[in-house]
């Protein structure tokens, strides 16, 4: 995983700092199917933008995520963000019901390699701040998780 403050590697592509998505925001990842290896998965699914890290030395930018998939397992997964209702997901931008698994989340680079749409599509596929209804099972899924 990469951390804070670790050196840039010379192979990634990284996006401009300026770029780097707001806390909440919603975009497209090549996400990594081993946490123990750094390598883009295959297919770019949504993430959710759990937190920003920037390098100012190195002008570079990392973030924290949580998967985003097609797979809802709604009695197994009490405490995941669990999009479902139409309105909300034309909203967020999201083609299909979509769950973001709260408990795996990692941090990668902001690079290219990491982070790319499918062809044709945005980079930024939506918010959760543009959604009052997700904003709201969110609180909820806080308060229970402080209980």
């Amino acid at each position: 995983m990469v951390r804070a403050g670790e050196p840039p590697r010379p192979e990634w592509t990284y996006h401009e700092l300026g770029s780097l998505p707001q806390v909440l925001d919603i975009v497209w990842c090549r996400f990594p199917y081993d946490f123990d290896i750094l390598q883009p998965g295959q297919k770019a699914r949504p993430v959710l933008v759990r937190q920003r890290l920037i390098d100012i030395g190195t002008r570079r930018g990392a973030l924290q995520i949580a998967y985003g998939t097609r797979n809802l397992k709604p009695e197994q997964r009490i405490l995941d963000l669990i999009i479902t209702d139409p309105g909300t997901l034309d909203e967020l931008g999201l083609r299909e019901a979509t769950r973001f698994d709260l408990d795996h989340v990692i941090t990668l680079p902001w690079c290219r390699e990491f982070f790319g749409a499918p062809r044709g599509l945005p980079l930024l596929i939506g918010s959760l701040r543009a959604s009052a209804a997700a904003m709201t099972q969110l609180a909820r899924l806080k308060q229970l998780r402080d209980r």
